[in-house]
Order: C-alpha cells, then structure tokens, then sequence
C-alpha cells in the first residue's frame, strides 16, 4: 500500500516541473533584444496561468491512476493466470497421481491374483499329494486288514478244531466220571439208608423232646409278650395323657391372655397361680399367687373374668387339669 505522503511529494514535484516548463515555453525570445550600451539588462515577464496549471496536474494524475489501475490490472491478471495455471497444474499431478495409484492398484492386484493363483495351484498340488498318501494308506491298511483277517480266519479255524477236540476229551472223561459217581452215589445210598433207619429213631426221640421245650417257650414268649404290651399300652397313654395335658395347658394360657389387660409396667414380671378346676372346666379357687404382686393381681382378674377354661373329657388328663400351678406373664 502506497502512503499518502510519498503521493503528496510526488505530486508537488510535477507540479513544480509544470511551471518550470510553463515559464520557459512562455518566453517571447524574439520580442528579447539585447541592447548592447545598458548596463543592466531589462528583464520582461509573462504571466503563467494557475488554471492550466492545474489542468495539467490534473491530467498528470490521471494519468497516474490510469498507469497505476492498468499495472493493477495486469498484476490481477498475472495473479489470475498465475492461479488458474498452479490449479492446472494442481489437477494434473492430482492426475498424474491418480494415474499411477490406480497403476500400482492393478499392479497389486494383478499380483494379489498372481499369488493367489500359485497358491491355488500348490495348495491343489498339496490336495492332490495327501489324496494320494490318503489313497495309498487305505490301500495298505485294507491290506493289513484283509491280512489280519485271514490270521484270524486261520486262528479261528484252530480255535475251533482245538476246541472239537477239547469237547471230545471232556466228553468222554465226563461219561467215566458219571459212571464213577453212579458207583459211588449207589453205594452211598445203602449206607445213608441203614444210617437214616438209626437216625430216624433217635430223631423222633429228640423230636419230641423239642415240641415239648417249644411249647414251654412259646407259652412263656405269650406271657412276656402279653406284659409288654400292657406295658406298652400304658406308656402310649401316658403319652397321650402329658400331651392332652400340655394342649389344654397351652389353651388354659390363650384363654387367660386374651381376658388379661396388662400395663407396660408389667413386662418382664410373672406370677406363678395354683387353681383348682370343677370337671366343667369352672374356677372353683384361685390361689394367691407368688411373684410381683401387681401382676399377680391382675392375673386373678383375668382368671375371674375367663370364669371356666378349656378342661379335658379324659378322666387321666383331668386328674392332672383340676389342681394345676401355672406361670403368667404378661405379653
């Protein structure tokens, strides 16, 4: 950018050229004569005309701009061709490029497709080379086998004669030994049958022996056998009566409980009560009670309230209902 200072120098400097050129042209020379007597020369001057002055600096910076907006003109036209030449040759490199990757992508490819190729063709070739083996290793093993299975037709062949002949062997040392044990079996017989007639007599001595110990012990067997079922039947009551007993304890319990009105006071007290019971479940006393006096108090009006409690219909388990001691605390 130009400064403002450097365009103001310059234009006065062609301005003061104007009017020096101005002054000279304006010069009348032949209206100038030398007169050669005056000692001083006699000097005529012409007005210059500051509107053509003016003019002609006007002009002159006219031109200035005309100069300076054609030199702009073609610098943004070299710029411009500049420009347009550097994309040309920006496009073509860019082509040149494109040119050789796709070259070299085919390259690659072509040698992608060449590798895989051989590949193929050493892998086909390893194929063929193990079908091969695969083929000659079948063949040998049903070589091996039918081999194999002719040995073990041959052994079997063997086994079987060998085996005929050992039936054959066994067979006939079985008949000698059956005809053996028919001998012996026959003369074991005889004497089982004089030894049974010995035996049968003193078999029937002993048996009668033993039928009478058995009868002794069997009558004795049904005596322990009838006193421990007596005894088992009592104890299956007793059972009976101490679980009806602890049932109707639990129910004596509920129905004091839901008759008791307790106080916060009172919990982690007790009060143990003795009550005597009518066989209709009725409260015919209430004892005093022993423990904290307050609960026990109040236990006695819960009784009072409940009036009967739940008794039982078995005569044994209201033996143990109608004097019972119970332990109340409040819940």
């Amino acid at each position: 950018m130009k400064s403002p200072f450097s365009l103001s120098i310059i234009i006065s400097i062609l301005l003061h050229a104007v009017l020096f050129v101005a002054l000279v042209w304006s010069v009348d020379f032949e209206r100038v004569k030398l007169e050669p007597t005056p000692s001083a020369p006699i000097i005529q001057a012409t007005a210059v005309d500051i509107n053509q002055v003016s003019q002609q600096v006007e002009r002159l910076k006219q031109q200035q701009q005309e100069k300076a907006e054609q030199q702009r003109q073609r610098i943004e036209q070299a710029e411009k061709e500049a420009e347009q030449a550097r994309k040309k040759r920006l496009a073509e490199e860019r082509r040149i490029k494109q040119l050789e990757l796709e070259k070299r992508q085919q390259e690659e490819a072509k040698r992608k497709a060449d590798e895989q190729a051989r590949r193929a063709q050493e892998k086909q070739k390893l194929e063929q080379e193990k079908a091969a083996r695969a083929e000659a290793a079948r063949l040998q093993k049903e070589q091996q086998r039918k081999a194999a299975e002719e040995a073990a037709a041959a052994a079997e062949a063997e086994r079987l004669r060998k085996l005929e002949q050992q039936k054959q062997a066994e067979e006939a040392a079985r008949k000698a030994e059956e005809a053996a044990r028919k001998a012996e079996q026959e003369r074991i017989r005889k004497e089982q049958e004089a030894r049974a007639a010995a035996e049968r007599a003193a078999k029937e001595e002993a048996e009668r022996k033993r039928q009478a110990e058995i009868a002794r012990q069997e009558a004795e067997f049904e005596r322990q056998l009838q006193a421990e079922m007596a005894a088992e039947a009592n104890a299956r009551h007793q059972r009976q009566v101490l679980g009806e007993l602890e049932k109707y304890r639990a129910l004596i319990m509920s129905t004091i409980q839901r008759h008791w009105l307790t106080e916060p006071s009172m919990l982690g007290k007790q009060c143990q009560i003795q009550l005597t019971l009518a066989s209709n479940g009725f409260v015919t006393r209430i004892g005093d009670g022993k423990g904290d006096a307050a609960v026990c108090e109040s236990a006695r009006r819960a009784i009072r309230k409940a009036v009967s409690l739940p008794v039982s219909d078995d005569p044994d388990v209201f033996a143990k209902l109608k004097n019972i001691t119970l332990t109340l605390k409040p819940e």
